[in-house]
């Protein structure tokens, strides 16, 4: 099998490797007088991407195990070329380890390694678009709205209602019932702030017609104006008892 060194120059790194004891002699000078570096034996530890175009020439069933070694020794854009029993070698066991743009013609067999590294990323420039608004103000053109010459006499005189209370309700009716101007806030601070007295009656009648039904539940669920608020839980109807020291100061 002629081997093709037209690929090979003085800026490339050769690995050459052969087990054919009757390989061409004057080939094997002809690689290496022509190469920048030559090597045909790997040493222990060899440092990956050392090479740039990798000749394989086996006798041999190839091993598959050499797949991976010889994509670490290659440098971005790598070549490999094997020949000779490379029929049952298929491109996807390449493909799978790294290799691009695999070829298989007659009994030679042709790999590169990518032009990037693994995991490489690369920064991408985008054009930078001028904005819009910045365009149309950088044009001089553009015609300004002044808002003042929408607005009459009686607009400039009349004054923004600042009460809160826009339910148009007399004092004497409640707020409206979606009111949204705060009356009806109001209204509720001031049903909590009437509290009711106690009177005896309701001490020993409680929480008859109690609105809300928690006033004998105790202050946990009792309302801020119950006058209930501070004494003992009890049952509607039934008298309060007061404990011995329920004045006592603790």
């Amino acid at each position: 099998m002629n081997i093709d060194i037209s690929q090979i120059n003085k800026d490339k790194d050769i690995f050459f490797s052969t087990d054919n004891a009757n390989f061409d002699q004057t080939l094997f000078n002809s690689i290496k007088s022509q190469s920048k570096s030559f090597s045909n034996t790997l040493t222990a530890g060899q440092a990956t991407h050392s090479f740039d175009h990798i000749i394989v020439d086996t006798s041999k069933e190839f091993n598959k195990k050499l797949i991976s070694i010889y994509f670490n020794l290659l440098r971005k854009g790598g070549r490999l070329e094997i020949y000779n029993n490379v029929v049952e070698l298929q491109e996807m066991d390449f493909l799978l380890a790294g290799y691009v743009d695999v070829q298989k013609l007659n009994n030679k067999l042709i790999a590169f390694s990518p032009e990037w590294d693994q995991n490489e990323s690369q920064q991408v420039s985008l054009p930078i678009s001028n904005s819009v608004w910045s365009q149309v103000s950088s044009t001089g053109q553009e015609e300004t709205i002044n808002e003042n010459e929408f607005l009459s006499e009686q607009d400039k005189l009349s004054k923004p209602q600042t009460s809160l209370d826009d339910c148009e309700v007399g004092k004497t009716k409640k707020a409206c019932k979606n009111c949204t101007c705060g009356r009806a806030d109001e209204e509720q601070k001031e049903q909590q702030n009437q509290k009711v007295k106690l009177t005896k009656e309701m001490v020993e009648n409680p929480g008859v017609g109690s609105s809300c039904g928690s006033c004998g539940l105790g202050d946990a669920f009792r309302c801020g104006g119950c006058p209930y608020r501070g004494l003992p839980s009890f049952k509607v109807g039934e008298k309060i008892k007061l404990p011995d020291d329920f004045l006592i100061d603790d």
